[in-house]
Parts: structure tokens; C-alpha cells; sequence
């Protein structure tokens, strides 16, 4: 096992249902997107199941920089899990609207006006994260 092992692995994700790889992934990023569902949500849900995975957005997209962490015992494992299961949980319900952050990313992808998204997304997160 290995940071190269643990690439591999998560680059064979592409035969997951729904998931499409990124490009050609040639060191230890790996990205994906989706024309079957909303890639967004399936950000949300590894988040809530404590990956920290980030959004791309033109195209909408995810990936994660794999590290020495990953090549801990079970890491990777469960990371490949949490991603199958995640992409049969959103093939389920391809048109389910997003929320939170995923919300947040959807929407600013579709701002003709690209020069409002930053305005927008600092009054979203202040929202968001209000206590009042």
C-alpha cells in the first residue's frame, strides 16, 4: 500500500455508475463529474460523511489531493465506499435539489454576470452561518 496504490484505486472509480473521471488524473488529484446527477449533491453527502472533497465549478465538478493520510489502514477503502454508495444514493434521485453548499455552487455556476458571484456568495455563507 502506498500513496500510487491508493491513486490507482480511487481513479478506478470511473466504472462507478454515474461518475465520470475528470481528464487524465496523473498524480495524486483526482476529479470527477456527472451528466446522470448532480455532482453538487454528492459533495454534500461525502461532506457529511467526513470527506473533505472540493468543487470545481465549468465544469461542475469534485476532487480530492490524495496524501499520506490516505494510505492509512481502511482510509482508502472507505473512501471508495462512501463514493459507490453516494453515487447510487444520487443515480436514485437524479433530480433532487441541492442544499447548503451544494445550493450555493449550483447557483453561482449559472450567474450570466460572472462579476456578482462573489457578492452573492459572501451574502450566502453570512446567511448560512447566522445564528439570529
Amino acid at each position: 500500500s502506498g500513496i500510487n496504490a491508493e491513486y490507482e484505486a480511487v481513479v478506478s472509480t470511473q466504472s462507478t455508475g454515474g461518475l465520470e473521471v475528470m481528464g487524465k488524473p496523473e498524480v495524486s488529484c483526482v476529479a470527477w463529474t456527472s451528466s446522470a446527477f448532480n455532482i453538487y449533491n454528492m459533495s454534500s453527502d461525502l461532506a457529511d460523511k467526513g470527506w473533505n472533497l472540493a468543487v470545481l465549478q465549468f465544469p461542475a465538478g469534485i476532487h480530492i489531493a490524495l496524501t499520506r493520510r490516505h494510505t492509512s489502514p481502511g482510509v482508502i477503502d472507505q473512501l471508495l465506499c462512501d463514493i459507490r454508495e453516494s453515487a447510487v444514493k444520487q443515480l436514485a434521485a437524479p433530480k433532487s435539489k441541492p442544499s447548503g453548499a451544494a445550493a450555493m455552487y449550483g447557483m453561482a455556476a449559472q450567474i450570466p454576470d460572472r462579476s456578482i458571484v462573489d457578492d452573492i456568495a459572501k451574502e450566502f455563507w453570512k446567511l448560512y452561518y447566522s445564528t439570529g
